[in-house]
């Protein structure tokens, strides 16, 4: 005799309906592997069709498509004979809404899933029709054979209806912990999930009413009485509370209620869903916390310390108590780090970090504002001294040698004090004070402490004159561009010249850039001066190219600032510039410093692509200062790298900057870049530069920036 078992297939059939090919793809991705025989449809018709041809386990449809959608093909599997009886989930990503749930309940669903789906739920509730089909195809089986006994018949007909429902049940209540309460109150059914979720089986929960808020956090006590009682909580809403498991943690559960109605629309009772959040909670927790820390020291960053300074200053009204910030910078501590890497750096920032901490007391707060700067706020001392002795105390503690892998440092910073009391401060400028007379610390000598002053605002005061000034002096023209040689340290010849800005005031004669060009900057007048700038050294070039016959292999090269790069305008600036002066654009070279390149290095590369789309040349300056990477450097278009003057200038004396151009110098040929040398300033600095195969250089060396009349004489001479 055969029996049952070998004349049936462990496999069987599942139809997917999506009309997006992904969807499908990830449906079969999670169902792979688990004895199941995926049929795809991408339309209602085509999955009608082929469901003629199978025996399906249970329909996975999607609501949203294109003509007949989700709910219509559901009906139309409802309305035949051979369809009928076979179970529907709806995979959808539309509204959770009651008007959508209970359309497909009355179509037939036994459930509903919504996109994104997890796939441990999906596997879960498939494997449990799969499961019971296979079942259904032993017990059909079984009624074929029995045809002649009507007991037997019924007896399997009655199994099987019974089976049905059992499934029913364990696919609406299968992954998260589910409970139904009847009208009065009293618990009807917990799902088996309960006891992973909880620790506890379902007997408890059923026998004792009030088991459950036994085991609720007691913090979370009334908001969970609150939300279980209120009525005008809807379907939907969740709950994020907190129980204690059988074993004796704590475990975060997020809590969501719906209110059950039979087909006529009575009131059923309430079903209730909770699911485990913990790994969420402490993922959130963990979030938060690197917000609000600086994630090399894990002290508090600028949001938490401006935080706490504004409560310090609430703290102090109505009290005598002084309060202090301190604005702390390491000296020379870009050296430390050119010279033996940001990672002995980072070490030397956590080491300092702890040295402060253990400066202070535990009612202060050490904080990192990025980079060697460091912040403290000292709250809550009785005397003005007392402020005195803990500023000395976090000087004094840098006194200590730092000693890190074999090596010892010893760090001197500058810091700047701001002191108040009874509330007398804002929270606003007690940062930028402190900053201020760090600065002027700095300028005193660094390794010191400084109390801000009022007076010191005045040079603030300056630069508002300053600004003033710029302005009108770009509408009177009053500034000139200044050239620069560059020459090839192959040939000795003249290569090309580097425009610089210069201001000639009426009254104090030439200014120094370093006085206008940070206000220009930080003001933004920059923009309209680089334009000036530019367009007047576009023009020479064109005037020298129609005197000069070896004008016309000459290149002008033109720095262009962050503020200028950023301008949208830009690309069209430089070709109104370079029509209107005549100039080739393969003659023009703007300059942009490697820090500005990377601030976006996406948008940087597409500006970048637009510029050179106009046929001119690019340049990174001062390569070498900022985080360039191989990678990006193959993304931009340039044409070369100008080597920042602070390595030429140690070369003389450091092995290890002469190590660092070489190598800048190697990988830009490797990527077919030129490379410019500037600040040379004595003949063995060229010497080196030449055996080191730089390309380019300019310097002191050769000339100072020359005035245009100058710079024509200059070029007479090559």
């Amino acid at each position: 005799m055969v029996r049952i078992k070998d004349i049936m297939s462990d496999i069987v059939d599942i139809i997917v309906v999506d009309d997006e090919r992904i969807n499908l793809k990830l449906i079969e991705g999670i169902l792979r592997g688990y004895d199941l025989n995926l049929v795809m449809a991408s339309s209602g018709p085509e999955a009608l069709l082929k469901v003629q041809d199978h025996d399906f386990a249970v329909a996975l449809l999607d609501v949203m498509m294109p003509g007949m959608d989700g709910f219509d093909l559901a009906e139309q599997l409802r309305s035949s004979e051979s369809t009928k009886s076979i179970p529907i989930i709806f995979i959808t990503a539309i509204s959770k809404e009651q008007r959508h749930v209970f359309r497909g309940y009355e179509l037939g669903a036994v459930d509903y899933l919504f996109k994104p789906v997890e796939p441990e739920i999906l596997r879960g509730k498939v494997g449990i029709f799969a499961e019971l089909h296979r079942k259904k195809r032993i017990l059909e089986e079984t009624t074929r054979r029995l045809e002649t006994s009507i007991e037997e018949l019924e007896l399997s007909r009655v199994a099987l209806q019974e089976s049905e429902q059992r499934y029913r049940m364990v696919a609406d209540y299968n992954y998260d912990w589910e409970s139904w309460i009847n009208p009065a109150g009293t618990l009807l059914y917990v799902s088996p999930s309960c006891e992973r979720i909880s620790g506890y089986p379902p007997d408890p929960f059923l026998e004792e009413p009030d088991f459950m808020q036994r085991i609720v956090h007691s913090d979370d006590l009334p908001v969970w009485h609150n939300f279980m009682n209120d009525q005008s909580i809807g379907d939907g809403e969740g709950l994020d509370f907190r129980i204690y498991h059988k074993n004796a943690r704590v475990k975060w559960v997020r809590l969501v209620k719906h209110t059950v109605k039979n087909q006529h629309g009575e009131f059923f009772g309430v079903r209730t869903s909770l699911r485990d959040v913990t790994s969420r909670k402490h993922m959130e927790e963990q979030l938060k916390y690197s917000f609000l820390h600086d994630a090399l020291t894990g002290l508090p960053n600028r949001a938490l310390f401006i935080d706490r300074v504004s409560q310090a200053i609430g703290r102090s009204m109505g009290t005598r108590n002084y309060f202090a910030v301190l604005f702390i910078n390491l000296d020379r501590f870009k050296a430390v780090n050119d010279h033996y890497g940001h990672s002995m750096g980072d070490k030397i920032l956590v080491r300092i970090g702890v040295q402060l901490h253990q400066a202070v007391r535990s009612v202060d707060t050490v904080s990192r504002f990025g980079g060697d700067e460091f912040v403290v706020l000292i709250e809550d001392l009785p005397r003005k001294t007392d402020v005195w002795d803990l500023v000395k105390q976090v000087h004094e503690s840098f006194k200590d040698v730092i000693e890190i892998d074999g090596l010892a440092f010893s760090m001197t910073a500058s810091i700047g004090v701001d002191i108040f009391m009874n509330g007398h401060a804002n929270k606003e400028d007690l940062v930028p004070n402190a900053q201020l007379a760090m600065y002027k610390a700095k300028e005193a000598g660094k390794n010191r402490f400084i109390v801000y002053a009022k007076k010191m605002r005045e040079g603030i005061v300056n630069v508002v004159a300053v600004e003033s000034d710029l302005k009108r002096a770009l509408q009177a023209r009053e500034f000139e561009a200044y050239y620069q040689p560059i020459v090839n340290l192959a040939d000795g010849k003249l290569s090309g010249f580097e425009a610089l800005a210069r201001w000639r005031h009426p009254n104090r004669g030439l200014v120094n850039p370093g006085e206008f060009i940070p206000v220009a900057e930080e003001t933004g007048l920059i923009v309209e001066l680089g334009a000036q700038i530019l367009e007047e050294a576009c023009m020479t070039l064109s005037d020298w190219r129609e005197k000069y016959p070896m004008a016309t292999e000459l290149t002008m090269s033109v720095n262009i600032s962050a503020k200028q790069f950023s301008e949208v305008s830009l690309v069209h600036e430089v070709k109104r510039i370079l029509e209107q002066s005549g100039l080739p654009p393969n003659r023009l070279k703007l300059e942009i410093t490697e820090t500005v390149v990377m601030l976006d290095a996406m948008e940087s590369s597409n500006r970048l692509n637009l510029l050179k789309t106009l046929g001119i040349m690019l340049s990174i300056d001062d390569f070498g200062t900022g985080y360039s990477s191989m990678s990006y450097l193959q993304k931009f278009p340039m044409d070369q790298l100008k080597v920042d003057l602070s390595f030429v200038r140690r070369m003389e004396k450091s092995p290890e900057n002469v190590e660092i151009i070489r190598a800048i110098v190697n990988m830009a040929h490797s990527l077919r870049l030129g490379v410019v040398a500037e600040g040379i300033e004595t003949e063995r600095q060229r010497e080196i530069l030449y055996s080191l195969q730089c390309d380019y250089g300019q310097g002191y060396l050769y000339a100072k920036p020359l005035q245009r009349d100058e710079a024509e004489k200059f070029l007479n001479t090559f």
